[in-house]
Order: structure tokens, then sequence, then C-alpha cells
């Protein structure tokens, strides 16, 4: 699922990168023209490359909840929670191992 998610996003990128290409070449040639002066150009790129950035950061952060709010709901653990689990089981792992060498020895000593 998340493969989807991030081709998707990968595509989103991909045609706003292709339209700000577009934009750019549209609004050179109306500064070559004369119809905008180069600073009208370059505010007017910069403008549509900031609103580009915010609504994919924007995009992201929905995907983002959106993917966050579905494995919620299909009770499907998170990164973190394995994470916490693993480090868990291995302290478990430790104090049984610590557990069997004590009684080990105690059974050596019993003899």
């Amino acid at each position: 699922m998340i493969d989807l998610f991030k081709k998707g996003l990968f595509t989103g990128l991909g045609l706003i990168i292709v339209t700000a290409e577009e934009v750019e070449k549209k609004i050179n040639s109306l500064v070559e023209k004369g119809k905008l002066s180069a600073e009208e150009g370059e505010n007017i790129i910069k403008e549509f490359v900031q609103k580009s950035e915010d609504q994919q950061h924007e995009f992201q952060e929905r995907i983002s909840k959106s993917v966050k709010s579905a494995m919620a709901s299909l009770d499907i653990a998170g990164r973190e929670q394995l994470e916490n689990l693993e480090a868990r089981v291995a302290s478990l792992e430790d104090r049984v191992s610590t557990l069997e060498s004590l009684r080990l020895e105690e059974e050596k000593k019993g003899q």
C-alpha cells in the first residue's frame, strides 16, 4: 500500500516539475517579447515554484495522515511499536540467558 502512495507521490512530483518547466518557458517567452519585465517574470516563476512546493508539502501531509489512519483502522503496528517490541524481546532474552546461567551454576554447586 505504501508503495502505491509513493508511486502516486512521485508521479505528482513529476507533473509539478514538467508544469514548472512549461510555466518558466512561457514566462521567458513573454519576457523576450517585451510583454513582461525580467523582474516580473522572475517574480511570477518564484511565486509559482513556492506555491507548488507548498501544495506538495500539504499533499505529503495528507497522504501521511491517510496512511497512518489506514494503519490504525487495520490495527497494524507501526515502526516505533515494532522497535519497542524488539527492544523488549532482546531484554527478555538477556534476562532468560542470565537466569539459565545462574541455574546451571547452582546445579553444578549442588552436585
